[in-house]
């Protein structure tokens, strides 16, 4: 069993159509583990975040998802809502994640850039496709 797995459901409820073994789920149980992680930690400025990210393809992952986590209140202009890792219940703000990643992981720039457009601000597009785009890409590897 892996790591994943054990979070989809608890054994009294029936799986849900949208808790996969995927990348976007994946992805979901990163960002769920850094929002947890961050909770007590100093909010971060999005430019600083992205000059800090390691080049270690095993810590670049986790090192991604805390400075999003971090940084996505700055870009939305208010404190994003993650739930629980494990918690059957999905977010807006973690599905709209979820959806951006997996749109940047199947090379849909169109439907990447509109999910950009419709709710960071126009200052903070650039540096959370960044950091978003890089997530993606560094899911394969953990």
């Amino acid at each position: 069993m892996t790591a994943l797995r054990k979070f989809d459901r608890t054994p009294d409820q029936p799986p849900r159509p949208w808790l996969q073994e995927d990348a976007p789920r994946h992805a979901l149980f990163h960002l769920r583990m850094a929002a947890l992680n961050c909770r007590a930690a100093a909010r971060l400025d999005l430019f600083r975040a992205c000059q800090m990210l390691s080049l270690d393809r095993d810590a670049a992952a986790t090192a991604t998802a805390e400075a999003l986590v971090r940084t996505l209140g700055q870009a939305l202009h208010r404190a994003p809502r993650f739930y629980r890792p494990g918690s059957a219940d999905i977010s807006f703000d973690e599905s709209w994640l979820v959806s951006l990643i997996g749109a940047l992981q199947r090379g849909d720039d169109m439907s990447a850039t509109f999910l950009l457009h419709s709710r960071v601000s126009p200052e903070a597009r650039r540096s959370v496709g960044f950091l978003a785009a890089k997530l993606a890409g560094g899911l394969h590897s953990v």
